[in-house]
């Protein structure tokens, strides 16, 4: 596979409670009914980083999720963001998403080393599925660009 920033997404996750992992997943279906056919998704807690770097120079957008840990990045999330940036990842466009109970940080710190980034907070609730479909759209729509 080669560099060539093909429109896609990737949608790469990190979950402790299942929470993050379910947004992700919602929006990985979002985008499907939206006829987005090049899309990827990870768990980074269980796909070799090697694997999900090749994709994101690969692919025009991504999406980062990650719970926040410790008052920081979930630690996985944390490892690939360091990577992105020793390897150098640009031109690309991007969404975060979010996710604590007391002291959701991390998509900010995530936007602090990105850029500024779409932010839903806590364990995906059904009121929050229009935010979600919002960012599926505004993904798709950027696609089609």
């Amino acid at each position: 596979r080669t560099v060539n920033n093909e429109k896609g997404v990737v949608i790469v996750y990190g979950s402790m409670y299942g929470h993050t992992q379910n947004a992700a997943e919602v929006l990985a279906n979002l985008l499907a009914q939206k006829n987005i056919s090049n899309l990827r998704v990870y768990d980074i807690s269980k796909t070799h980083y090697s694997y999900v770097i090749s994709d994101l120079f690969c692919y025009s957008h991504f999406v980062l999720a990650a719970p926040t840990y410790n008052t920081g990045i979930y630690l996985p999330m944390e490892d690939l963001l360091h990577d992105m940036a020793a390897l150098n990842l640009q031109n690309r466009t991007y969404s975060l998403i979010g996710n604590g109970s007391w002291a959701p940080l991390s998509a900010k710190k995530m936007a602090a080393q990105l850029a500024s980034m779409k932010n839903i907070r806590s364990s995906l609730k059904k009121e929050q599925l229009p935010e979600m479909e919002q960012l599926a759209q505004a993904i798709a729509d950027s696609l089609q660009a």
